[in-house]
């Protein structure tokens, strides 16, 4: 039987970010692994609620149309379908970005169910670009 999980994950806890930075946020996975979904996490972060970024099983990137996120997002997978790791960036933290992040791992069989992940973002202080002076 064909099964997924994630070999690394946040369950809910709390990153914390500098207003101004990027962040990674990073999964591992094994089993057999379609599509990964990275979005803004629902209330009780078991639901995926806008996608921001999607890869595919050959590392196509699909990126989001949403305004606010467009060109602050990205995304690359490494590995096969059987094990392997996403990396999810967002980049020019507002204080809008604090919320709740998530990563969905599809199967590449219809009979095995997806499973969610999540982080919640926390923006803290300022961003200090030194090169900027």
């Amino acid at each position: 039987m064909i099964s997924i999980e994630f070999t690394s994950q946040y369950d809910g806890k709390t990153v914390e970010a500098l207003l101004g930075s990027s962040v990674n946020f990073t999964w591992g996975f094994s089993g057999g692994i379609g599509t990964v979904h990275w979005g803004l996490a629902k209330a009780g972060f078991n639901v995926i609620d806008t996608r921001l970024v999607s890869i595919g099983q050959l590392g196509f990137v699909t990126l989001t149309m949403a305004s606010v996120y467009a060109g602050r997002v990205n995304g690359r997978r490494s590995g096969n379908s059987s094990s392997g790791k996403v990396i999810f960036s967002l980049s020019n933290i507002t204080k809008d970005d604090e919320r709740g992040y998530g990563c969905m791992i599809n199967p590449t069989v219809p009979v095995v169910s997806s499973l969610v992940d999540a982080v919640h973002l926390t923006v803290v202080g300022e961003y200090y670009n030194h090169l900027s002076i």
